[in-house]
């Protein structure tokens, strides 16, 4: 029985590292992937409009085009292509915080997995303390809770509860399904509660809930609440449908899936280094065919 409680020590699917070889549900590694990619594609707009769409406008032709398509992407609903936008941000974030938890239940070490993303996360912190300072980036671009703060917070609360719900033997899944469930509507009810006061601001509690961080100008903030309940939310799904540790479509896995299936093996170094990648990709492109000489940058 599916929620009976099973070892799954062929399978490991966390969204963060990589075990070798290991048999991986590809699925999951595929939607991850689908999903990462789409925030690569989200961040380059960024990159562009903030950074490279005075000069790629000033070209004219098709570099003004790519450039107003860019500052519509971030224009936050303003123009239907600022709507399309925020729609797919919420469903993609959606689906990627869902899959980091319910990914836990296929990973031996969820502790270290952890540590590594929190380590991730403050070297990025610093890193955009750093290039503050050196006046590369504006201040309110600091990373205090980014999204790597929130999941390794997030992974180790959601494997906690999983291994405290092992104690329930061969129904261990289900009461883990409950659990997870039960906890995912509460951090959503305790969200609904939160939006309806006066925001404040409260350096201390602003990983928890945005009403706590008025005043604070952060760039890439992903509170606890309501993103804990996501994780938990997936958790439960993910229990219930893939509780055998097995593929559901195993006959449409194939060559075709791979590069996202990379992608979504190698989150934790494609989430650190892609922002890097966009900036200087844009550069060279921007010197090389848009403004010859002129890397913007420098």
């Amino acid at each position: 029985m599916f929620l009976d409680a099973e070892e799954r020590r062929s399978v490991t699917n966390h969204p963060l590292a990589e075990r070798p070889h290991s048999h991986r549900i590809w699925e999951l590694d595929f939607l991850r992937g689908f999903t990462i990619l789409l925030m690569c594609i989200d961040h380059f707009m960024f990159d562009l409009s903030a950074m490279f769409s005075d000069v790629w406008a000033a070209k004219g032709g098709a570099a003004a085009a790519i450039a107003k398509f860019a500052c519509m992407w971030w224009d936050h609903g303003l123009s239907w292509v600022g709507a399309t936008r925020d729609v797919i941000q919420v469903i993609a974030i959606s689906v990627f915080f869902g899959l980091c938890g319910g990914s836990t239940i296929f990973s031996r070490d969820n502790l270290t997995r952890a540590m590594k993303t929190l380590l991730a996360a403050c070297v990025i912190t610093i890193g955009t303390y750093f290039l503050i300072s050196w006046e590369v980036l504006d201040e309110g671009d600091l990373i205090i809770f980014g999204v790597l703060h929130m999941l390794s917070l997030a992974t180790l609360l959601v494997a906690g509860v999983y291994a405290l719900t092992r104690l329930a033997g061969k129904k261990s899944d289900l009461v883990f399904v409950v659990v997870s469930a039960l906890l995912a509507g509460a951090i959503f009810l305790v969200n609904q509660r939160l939006n309806g006061l006066e925001p404040i601001e409260n350096g201390w509690l602003m990983p928890l809930h945005e009403s706590f961080s008025r005043g604070l100008d952060m760039g890439d903030y992903f509170p606890l609440i309501p993103n804990l309940g996501i994780a938990f939310a997936g958790a439960a799904v993910i229990t219930l449908v893939y509780g055998r540790g097995k593929s559901l479509l195993p006959k449409l896995d194939g060559a075709w899936n791979k590069p996202f299936r990379f992608v979504g093996r190698h989150t934790l170094l494609v989430v650190i280094l892609h922002q890097v990648v966009n900036v200087l990709l844009l550069a060279l492109v921007t010197a090389a065919f848009v403004d010859r000489g002129n890397f913007v940058l420098f």
